[in-house]
């Protein structure tokens, strides 16, 4: 079961794009305010914003179980809800002043193997979403009022939409290395397919849960640029010699998979000065897991060390539209056509020799980094 939790203030807030058009298609441009709105909501003389309707309809349609919980009694709640034309959405509604009372209520709710996510704007609210570990969504423009760290933010209906679809596939990777008892995890796919963003995702999920995990980039164990360009073919030289797996292995991988558990400073080539500077400590206890993010990685010699392993697709032409955005060069002086004669060309060789979707936990689509989803 998938289930959101809501506070009121969901409801009650008009996000600026929903006042935007509400000022050019219902006021003649008059200027309708946060406050105006919020009050016309209140007093039952103006219905909530429109955007969060379709919200609400879009995640019953999806098969979402809807809640609502806040500071103020049950039966103020039931009748708020009601004034707003909403009450038949949700079903259950609790409110209390106390988290840890709204904790232990949304407990009894929430079942072991369900997805819970909490949207909101109530700094007690978050407090009892943080108590049940439940990541957070937190809404509105006043997000520096709330003292804790949510989940993630969202300014807009559309938003909080795309986050609970994100961070369900989030779950879903989290309950696998979980149910695995994965000690190593990899997430693979193209340049700019997303990875680090998704992991720094997964990584708060965990920090949530209370799981240890530290991330190594492959990116760290590159060759230096004359063993990575050697020999007649830039493409097969890159796919061949662009990483240095031997030292990957022997300093981190080998190691941890032994002992179960690392405390270890590894240093890394910096291809500026063609030394080994860049200073990485990975530090995972034995309930830790590591997770291994790169490109062309499910093939020997490091395919043996997963535990676990997510595949991120993304559409070539995505992935080139996103090599332009970058503000510094990575990759040369014209970034998109190196990335489009060596990475891409490169990938596909990769693709046609191992198959990288075949025996992944998880094939994820992240052409539309908003919205995720899987594909196996």
């Amino acid at each position: 079961m998938y289930r959101v939790y809501f506070d009121m203030g969901v409801f009650t807030y008009w996000s600026e794009e929903s006042l935007e058009s509400r000022r050019l298609i219902s006021r003649g441009g008059v200027l309708v305010s946060d406050e105006a709105a919020l009050q016309s909501v209140n007093d039952g003389t103006e219905p909530i914003d429109p955007d969060i309707i379709e919200l609400l309809n879009n995640l019953l349609r999806d098969g979402f179980e809807l809640n609502v919980c806040d500071s103020c009694t049950t039966a103020e709640l039931k009748k708020k809800l009601s004034l707003y034309g909403i009450d038949s959405m949700f079903t259950t509604v609790m409110g209390s002043k106390s988290p840890n009372a709204l904790s232990g209520k949304m407990s009894k709710v929430r079942g072991r193997e369900d997805f819970s996510m909490f949207v909101g704007s109530n700094d007690l609210m978050i407090e009892a979403a943080d108590l049940c570990q439940m990541p957070v969504i937190a809404y509105g423009e006043n997000m520096s009022e709330i003292e804790r760290d949510p989940f993630c933010w969202a300014l807009y209906p559309l938003e909080v939409e795309d986050q609970i679809h994100t961070c369900i596939v989030i779950h879903e990777v989290a309950k696998r290395v979980i149910e695995k008892n994965a000690r190593i995890l990899g997430i693979d796919g193209i340049e700019f397919a997303g990875k680090k963003f998704f992991t720094a995702k997964l990584g708060r999920y965990f920090d949530l849960l209370g799981k240890d995990y530290d991330v190594v980039d492959l990116e760290d164990y590159h060759r230096a640029v004359e063993q990575s360009y050697k020999g007649e073919n830039p493409v097969e030289s890159y796919y061949f010699n662009g990483f240095n797996y031997d030292k990957l292995i022997s300093e981190v991988l080998k190691p941890f998979s032994k002992a179960g558990e690392i405390d270890k400073v590894v240093y890394c080539l910096d291809s500026g000065n063609d030394s080994f500077v860049n200073e990485r400590h990975y530090k995972l206890s034995q309930e830790g897991v590591l997770i291994l993010i790169g490109t062309m990685m499910y093939r020997e010699p490091l395919l043996r060390y997963f535990d676990a392993t997510v595949y991120m697709r993304v559409d070539y032409r995505e992935s080139e539209h996103r090599a332009s955005l970058q503000d510094t060069p990575v990759y040369g002086d014209d970034p998109v056509e190196v990335y489009k004669s060596k990475q891409i060309p490169a990938q596909k060789m990769y693709i046609q020799r191992h198959d990288p979707f075949d025996g992944r936990d998880f094939v994820i689509d992240n052409s539309n980094y908003h919205r995720p989803f899987f594909i196996n």
